[in-house]
């Protein structure tokens, strides 16, 4: 892997963070805990312990990030939706 692999990928973590800590609060008003909100971090940081110089995939990783925010979005929605708290 490439610096500049590494760069992209912590930019799409850092922007589904973002997402993360924005979308539930202002528009489902539900708190998330601190794992469900750094989700998209500890899947990089689990990147940065597992990366295999010579025959690791980057894209595995970017889809990953992805999946875990929209993840975790649409459980907490769906919980809401059931909770009645929306």
């Amino acid at each position: 892997m490439s610096l500049a692999d590494d760069v992209k990928l912590s930019i799409v973590a850092a922007v589904c963070t973002l997402v993360l800590i924005t979308i539930p609060e202002n528009i489902i008003h539900v708190q998330l805990d601190s794992a469900s909100k750094y989700a998209p971090l500890l899947v990089f940081v689990f990147y940065l312990f597992l990366k295999d110089e010579e025959k690791n995939s980057i894209l595995p990783w970017y889809l990953l990030i992805i999946y875990a925010t929209a993840g975790v979005l649409i459980l907490k929605t769906v919980n809401s939706f059931t909770n009645g708290t929306i």
